[in-house]
């Protein structure tokens, strides 16, 4: 592990907890959600944290024993994803880019057909019940499906 990690997941950290304050000031109603997902969030880092320094303590090195080689990676790829994520949202609204987002990401990956659409399935059922029903979130509905409403 290389020095920069541990630094970026401090980074990390120190936001995540000033995101935590900063949210501490909101109506119970309002901090609930954001309260969870960065409650996970700041275990999940403290963890990294830990793991940065345990293995900048123990001195190891990236092409020692038990380490993977990955391929390159291609950033045009992942650029491409994301672009293609906020044009998804812009259009469509969040329920259609949170089902509609994995179902593609699994069948370019050539995932079965029955993961592909069970899983997507799955997330879009779990968002809508977690924000839309429980929590009432006004979830944002794109330009294209107020368009069909009309």
């Amino acid at each position: 592990m290389k020095r920069g990690s541990l630094i970026i997941a401090v980074i990390l950290l120190i936001m995540t907890v000033s995101l935590v304050i900063v949210t501490m000031g909101y109506p119970l109603r309002s901090k609930l959600f954001p309260l969870i997902a960065l409650g996970t969030a700041l275990v999940l880092l403290i963890v990294q944290v830990f793991r940065e320094v345990s293995a900048l303590n123990r001195q190891e090195t990236p092409s020692g024993k038990g380490t993977v080689k990955r391929p390159p990676a291609r950033r045009w790829v992942i650029w491409a994803w994301l672009a293609g994520t906020l044009v998804m949202l812009w259009m469509i609204g969040f329920m259609g880019t949170v089902v509609l987002l994995p179902f593609l990401y699994l069948r370019f990956n050539k995932e079965s057909w029955f993961i592909s659409v069970t899983l997507p399935l799955g997330c879009g059922v779990f968002f809508y019940v977690l924000l839309g029903l429980a929590l009432d979130m006004p979830l944002y509905p794109g330009i294209v499906y107020p368009r069909f409403l009309e």
